[in-house]
């Protein structure tokens, strides 16, 4: 019989893999551009750079930030530009201080979360400590989000309740950043600047001898002369300030008003609005002041022909040239606009449709505009239709 041969066989090693090293990035935002929150930025972003920049564990990516918009807006440059470097496979994980720094939009926080974690991208909000590659993590998020959000309408609540008894009382509420020719004194009063007071008489003074909006903010942006934002001067901001009635020491609170959603938009009634008169100095003289609104509501009836000519069909009054907050021109019921719809429930109409209405008519009298009853059941398209009638058919027509 044969001696058996064995041999040893062994399994050939092989070199490890160098391991990747998990690139990280960081996510940092403020509200508002004020000097404190900018502050806030910049130790947000030093902190983070400590945290990663010599980690043997991570490749900084860097931080990504932004100052002074929203978190309930998408568009914000920093958040986007690192999305589509996650989206590019230059990103594994994301830290972020907290939800509200990441997205106060619930619906928006939870679908780029599930979008970065179907690329296999994490993020990690360290005050809530949760990680969104996590068996749990979505859960906890969902739930967390949901709470916050609960809290966050329970604030603009309180906060909506406290400036609605301010503005009850007569108080002042204005930012003086965006108001050119006053300051604040310590104890939060308007007062003159007189510096910047200087410009808003001479935008008066040219509105009165005839100049057009344009043609001053022309003269001012050739003069050098800086607008309170530090923006060139336009048409619109011209005519903003000879329409603005602080300028004659009145003051009109609640123009506008913030939404459930965080939204803010301009009060076209839903909200009441509260006229203090004589609240603070005035920068304009008030026969000044009347001289330049009679001065506009006769440029308007040039400018727009129908001024006057068109009705309201719950209360009569005319129908007023506005814009919307995306400034898109339309008509709207004057008593709407000035007394609320606890007033009159209003109507309004598109520029561009009152135009179609009217450009064959001849305009012998003021018309009422009467929104189209369909028969129930006629399928209608989301467009509304309207049609004009004289005044004296309408009120013959109902008893007036």
């Amino acid at each position: 019989m044969r001696k058996p041969i064995i041999t040893e066989i062994t399994k050939k090693k092989m070199p490890l893999p160098l391991l990747s090293l998990t690139r990280v990035c960081a996510y940092v935002r403020v509200s508002t551009g004020h000097d404190p929150q900018l502050k806030s930025l910049e130790n947000q972003t030093e902190y983070y750079q400590n945290k990663f920049l010599n980690s043997p564990y991570y490749s900084f990516v860097g931080v990504f930030s932004d100052a002074g918009i929203s978190g309930s807006k998408s568009s914000r440059p920093g958040f986007q530009e690192m999305l589509t470097r996650a989206r590019a496979g230059e990103i594994d994980l994301i830290f972020t201080k907290s939800i509200s720094r990441f997205a106060r939009s619930t619906l928006m926080l939870l679908e780029v979360v599930r979008e970065l974690r179907d690329i296999g991208v994490g993020v990690i909000f360290e005050e809530q400590n949760i990680n969104t590659l996590s068996s749990e993590g979505e859960m906890m998020l969902t739930i967390l989000v949901a709470i916050a959000e609960e809290e966050r309408k329970a604030v603009r609540s309180n906060v909506a309740w406290a400036m609605q008894n301010k503005f009850k009382r007569g108080e002042v509420l204005v930012d003086t950043n965006r108001l050119l020719g006053y300051d604040k004194d310590e104890n939060g009063r308007l007062i003159i600047n007189e510096d910047e007071a200087e410009i808003v008489r001479l935008i008066f003074k040219l509105y009165l001898q005839g100049l057009s909006g344009l043609k001053i903010a022309k003269m001012l942006n050739d003069a050098d002369i800086p607008s309170y934002l530090g923006n060139p001067w336009i048409n619109g901001r011209i005519l903003s300030i000879v329409g603005n009635e602080k300028y004659v020491g009145d003051m009109l609170q609640q123009k506008g008003y913030v939404k459930e959603s965080g939204l803010q938009v301009l009060n076209w009634g839903e909200m009441p609005k509260y006229f203090v008169k004589d609240s603070h100095p005035g920068i304009i003289s008030r026969e000044d002041w009347d001289k330049v609104q009679e001065a506009r509501k006769r440029r308007r009836r040039k400018e727009y022909p129908l001024t006057s000519m068109i009705k309201c069909p719950y209360c009569g009054a005319s129908l007023t040239h506005c814009t919307d907050y995306k400034k898109r021109p339309l008509w709207h019921c004057h008593n709407y606009l000035s007394k609320g719809k606890s007033f009159c429930k209003g109507t309004n109409i598109w520029d561009s449709d009152l135009q179609e209405l009217t450009k064959d008519l001849s305009l012998t009298e003021p018309l009422v505009l009467l929104e189209v009853d369909y028969e129930e059941g006629r399928n209608i398209s989301a467009k509304k239709d309207f049609r004009l009638v004289p005044t004296s058919e309408y009120r013959r027509s109902h008893g007036l």
